[in-house]
């Protein structure tokens, strides 16, 4: 069989492109180029495609206008045309920053053989991933099923029904040095692939179309995640919860045992090559912040272990490759076992995501209170100074999405090189750092120890096969201040003089002689809630040691979130991106998801009502057009496209073409999964806004994945992390109004499980207790769904809410935002003592535990 062989002779790109990790799936929404106007008429003959990648909004898709590929959008006028002329679709899915991406832009798409090939035999479309997070999962799902790995670029040849043929990630241009073909061997460059896919279609289009057909089953059983546990829906009423059954807290210790096992204890992380795994390390230092019933099941030494891993591997993601020792911000992941070799471009998602992590970190530290001189103190304000400044932070008032991995090593230079901002020769090291008169070579050997910065560079020779990285060195901190005070018989001070020296140094040269990497500008819903969400956070938890930089962060979260519900949001409709206006692409799940988050967290920072109730109103259109509410089933509605068991699909129901699938994010990747989060936004907000409905929707939600959960616990970290909430209850926080310091200890809480802030009237709070916690989950019999409240209804009831919550601590909150039903004198009251008090949804007698 064609597919077959190819299967054995794809190979893994030169630096090991790793499996995707994003996590939507599904929509009908066109790709983001200007109204198709091609004839349709199938008695016509068909004009010349032309390159219409000139009239996408995306700056990925945009960057390949010039190639003399006739590259189409995704649209019903573009599958017509592919039908009426019976031509199999090839459809290129990538990204700006990548790597490989740009490689297949100037090796294969530029050249003419390619080209014409594309142009003549197949209908070309080309898809930013970003922009279409959907079909890059579903077309991910299909390489990672028959090659056993994913990843960008993702190239797939499909049937004009949108069936797949055959994909892949990079395949090297013909002629170009990454070419693999050899003496006696068959070539597999794109060339070669892609005459052999127009071969097994012109010979063999009926055998080609039914192995394409029954490749479909195997798709559609990823679509089966969060559709499991539907139960007997002829037996539900249209309105009722699914119920969490056999799930508990106990999954979380089978969770963490599997996590051990795939620990790597040398080097830290799990396996290779190494992302941080942002979801999987918050989960593991949350662990510890979860009620004693956890503890109690998971055990001291347990705990201790999973925090252990945790902190470890910040460690080495702090110290070694991934980040800018230089800048700030972190690379995607590593292609090396010991971090030493990154994928060097920078996504400002992923960033937020990791400044969450090292939040929670530098929280847990011990003592009274926290500063920034404590671990990882440093690299917080590092990374949240970077997401809060230019060229994350863009004038408008959103965040960019990435920096490029390649960029030109000089300025003036023609060819870009992979890393090329980023690597140092020893030559170029030592004139930088030893060229000022009076620095000794004492100093150059110090910080080339420090950077682990060698004469014949420190990039593996097994993992530079075509010598891209010959003689260079990636920025690796492998010897602290302390050892290299040991090695050369100096002060702990004087190390710390030449290395902050020598970052100087190194820091001017590189902005002063090299060309920053390509930003990406689009303002993506779903990048812009986790930064949001991250500034927000660790706003409040400077606030107390570093205001000037607290406001900052503030100030860029604000005016992120401002820019999207005026700029993002057309006719009452959120968008999945912004640049040089709105994009056609309606957002997904998981942007609803992490800009309710993200505004929840901006409420709770600033006290501000707006955000609290713009995340209502977001949770009630999320809702609205993407949960699959339990109950009878529709006949005239196909299980693919809805299955009545609760959780929030990816995509709406609406869809091009049935083998777009509709999806469930349920199982954690590079971020949270979708659900994860949406389940934590409805705790948060039902217990904010008193809405029961929520509650009952954040349970049935954990519900619909508790076969898989229950199978694979580990690979739904985040879920299990809701149900805690679940079944301990949402952890709600009463501070007395006026009470700063129960608010200064509320922000420097690492997280835990779904917990939400309320402010009350000192004289309604108890005089002994200023900050009260209670873990409320509504008993059994409340499970009910309501009927959907209406928009008004559920405005008034906000409105209520914040006006007993919503009492600013400083007069500068309460001159931004004027509470709508404070006491004149509420602040004045007496404070109590910060004590929190616990009440599990089981109703036994509140136990009380100290906060800070």
């Amino acid at each position: 069989m064609m597919r077959a062989q190819l299967e054995q002779q794809q190979q893994a790109p030169p630096n090991g492109d790793v499996p995707s990790a994003t996590e939507t799936s599904v929509p009908a929404r066109e790709q983001g180029f200007a109204e198709s106007t091609q004839d349709a008429d199938a008695d016509t003959e068909s004009e010349t495609l032309h390159n219409r990648a000139g009239e996408s909004k995306s700056p990925y898709v945009r960057a390949l206008a010039d190639t003399p590929v006739a590259w189409q959008p995704l649209d019903e006028a573009t599958i017509e045309r592919a039908k009426r002329e019976n031509k199999p679709i090839f459809m290129h899915i990538g990204f700006l920053a990548d790597h490989h991406c740009r490689l297949t832009r100037e090796d294969s798409f530029s050249n003419p053989a390619v080209a014409n090939l594309l142009n003549t035999s197949f209908i070309p479309i080309l898809i930013d991933r970003e922009e279409r997070p959907d079909l890059d999962t579903i077309y991910q799902n299909y390489s990672e099923a028959i090659n056993a790995t994913g990843g960008w670029p993702l190239n797939i040849f499909l049937t004009p029904d949108l069936y797949p043929i055959f994909g892949g990630t990079y395949w090297p241009g013909p002629g170009s040095e990454h070419s693999r073909a050899g003496v006696g061997q068959i070539p597999s460059d794109f060339l070669a692939i892609s005459e052999r896919v127009r071969t097994y279609w012109v010979e063999q289009e009926d055998l080609c179309r039914k192995e394409a057909f029954e490749v479909l089953p195997q798709l559609q059983s990823f679509a089966q995640e969060g559709t499991l546990n539907s139960g007997d829906s002829a037996a539900a009423a249209p309105t009722e919860v699914a119920e969490i059954t056999d799930l508990d807290i106990d999954q979380l210790e089978e969770a963490l045992i599997s996590i051990r096992t795939n620990f790597d204890p040398r080097d830290y992380g799990f396996s290779t090559p190494k992302f941080p795994n942002q979801a999987r390390l918050s989960f593991l230092l949350r662990l510890a912040q979860f009620p004693p019933e956890v503890r109690d099941i998971i055990g001291d030494k347990g705990i201790h272990g999973a925090t252990a891993m945790a902190l470890g591997t910040l460690r080495r993601i702090r110290d070694r490759g991934l980040r800018d020792h230089l800048g700030a911000g972190f690379m995607r992941f590593s292609v090396t076992q010991d971090w030493g070799l990154p994928h060097f471009e920078k996504m400002v998602g992923e960033n937020a995501l990791l400044l969450g992590v090292f939040l929670d970190a530098w929280l847990i530290q011990p003592g009274e209170t926290v500063t920034l001189g404590q671990e990882f103190g440093d690299v917080v304000v590092e990374l949240a100074d970077y997401l809060a400044s230019a060229p994350v932070r863009l004038t408008q008032g959103g965040f960019a999405t990435s920096e490029a991995a390649d960029s030109f090593y000089r300025k003036g230079d023609h060819q870009m090189r992979e890393g090329a901002y980023y690597l140092w020769t020893r030559r170029e090291f030592d004139q930088v750092v030893g060229g000022d008169v009076g620095d000794s070579q004492h100093d150059v050997l110090v910080a080339a120890a420090h950077w682990n910065v060698r004469e014949d560079g420190n990039v593996p020779r097994e993992e530079d096969p075509y010598d891209e990285f010959l003689n260079e060195n990636v920025l690796c901190a492998v010897k602290d201040a302390q050892e290299l005070s040991r090695q050369f018989g100096i002060p702990v001070s004087d190390v710390e003089r030449i290395l902050l020296s020598a970052k100087e140094k190194l820091r001017l040269r590189r902005e002063k002689e090299r060309t920053r990497p390509i930003v990406d500008e689009k303002i993506v819903a779903n990048t812009n809630g986790m930064v949001i969400s991250a500034l927000a956070r660790t706003a409040a938890a400077v606030r107390s040691v570093d205001a000037e930089r607290a406001a900052k962060y503030i100030q860029a979260a604000k005016g992120a979130a401002a820019f999207i519900r005026e700029k993002v949001v057309v006719d009452g409709s959120l968008r999945r991106f912004f640049l040089d206006g709105p994009s056609d692409t309606r957002a997904f799940a998981e942007d609803y998801a992490f800009l309710i988050d993200g505004l929840l967290d901006l409420y709770e920072a600033t006290l501000e009502k707006e955000w609290l109730l713009w995340a209502s109103e977001l949770q009630d259109e999320q809702l609205r057009l993407f949960y699959d509410y339990p109950g009878h089933p529709a006949s005239s509605v196909s299980p693919l496209r809805r299955s009545y068991s609760g959780g929030f699909y990816s995509t709406e129901e609406e869809t091009l073409s049935k083998t777009i699938l509709r999806l469930k994010s349920g199982m954690d990747k590079h971020q949270p999964s979708t659900n994860a989060v949406c389940v934590s936004n409805l705790f948060r907000l039902g217990t904010l806004l008193a809405n029961a409905q929520y509650i009952s929707l954040a349970k049935a939600t954990i519900a619909a994945f508790e076969a898989e959960i229950l199978q694979h616990p580990w690979m739904y970290a985040n879920l299990l992390t809701g149900v805690v909430a679940a079944k301990l209850g949402v952890r709600e926080v009463k501070v007395a109004a006026g009470d700063e310091e129960s608010l200064r200890r509320y922000y420097t809480l690492p997280r835990a499980e779904a917990q939400a802030l309320i402010l009350v009237p000192a004289r309604q709070a108890d005089p002994e207790v200023a900050v009260s916690e209670a873990r409320e989950a509504p008993a059994p019999g409340d499970a009910e769904v309501k009927e959907k409240e209406t928009k008004e209804e559920t405005q008034s009831k906000a409105e209520t809410a914040v006006a007993v919550a919503n009492v600013p601590p400083t007069e500068a909150v309460r001159a931004a935002d004027e509470p709508l039903a404070a006491e004149p004198d509420a602040a004045s009251e007496d404070k109590g003592t910060a004590e929190l008090t616990t009440q599990p949804a089981t109703e036994k007698p509140a136990e009380s535990v100290t906060v800070g």
